[in-house]
C-alpha cells in the first residue's frame, strides 16, 4: 500500500515539474523573441513595428501616409484585443485560483513558498520589461496570487 502511495507521490510530483519546466520554458522563449525583435522609429522615437505580422509590414519600405495608417490599424487591433482581454479577465481569475488550489494540494509548504516567490521574481522582471512597453496591458503572471492564500494542504 505504501509503494502505492509512493508511486502516487512520484507521478504527482513529475507532473508538477513538468508543468513547471513548460511554464520556465515559455517565459525564455518570450524572453528570446523580444530580444531579436527588431523596432524601427518615427519622428516621435516610439518604435513603429514590434515582431510577428509588424515586422513583416515595416520590410514593405511603407511611404510616411502608409505607416501612419498601418500604426493606425495596429492601434485599434490592440485595443480590441485589451477589451477582450478585460472581458475575460474574471473567467481567467477563476481558472488561476482554481489552478493554485489544486497545485497546493500536490506542494509541500516549502515548495508552494518557494513557488510563490519565483512568481513574485517573474512578476518583478515583468514590471521593469514594462516600463520599456507602455503600450503593453499589464498582465499578472498565470500562478500569481491576487489575495494572501492560506498554506498549502501538506
Amino acid at each position: 500500500m505504501e509503494s502505492i502511495n509512493n508511486e502516487k507521490l512520484r507521478v504527482r510530483l513529475a507532473i508538477v515539474a513538468i508543468f513547471l519546466l513548460g511554464f520556465v520554458a515559455g517565459g525564455l522563449a518570450v524572453n528570446l523573441y523580444r530580444q531579436g525583435t527588431p523596432t524601427g522609429s518615427q519622428g516621435n522615437d516610439r518604435p513603429l513595428h514590434r515582431g510577428g505580422i509588424e515586422s513583416m509590414l515595416k520590410s514593405l519600405n511603407l511611404t510616411d501616409q502608409q505607416k501612419q495608417e498601418v500604426d493606425q490599424i495596429l492601434a485599434d487591433t490592440r485595443q480590441r484585443i485589451t477589451e477582450i482581454h478585460r472581458a475575460s479577465e474574471p473567467q481567467m481569475s477563476e481558472i488561476k485560483r482554481q489552478t493554485r488550489e489544486r497545485l497546493k494540494t500536490v506542494l509541500t509548504e516549502d515548495q508552494w513558498n518557494q513557488f510563490q516567490q519565483q512568481i513574485k521574481e517573474r512578476e518583478a522582471r515583468q514590471d521593469r520589461d514594462r516600463a520599456d512597453r507602455p503600450d503593453r496591458p499589464h498582465r499578472r503572471p498565470f500562478l500569481q496570487d491576487t489575495d494572501e492564500s492560506p498554506s498549502p494542504q501538506r
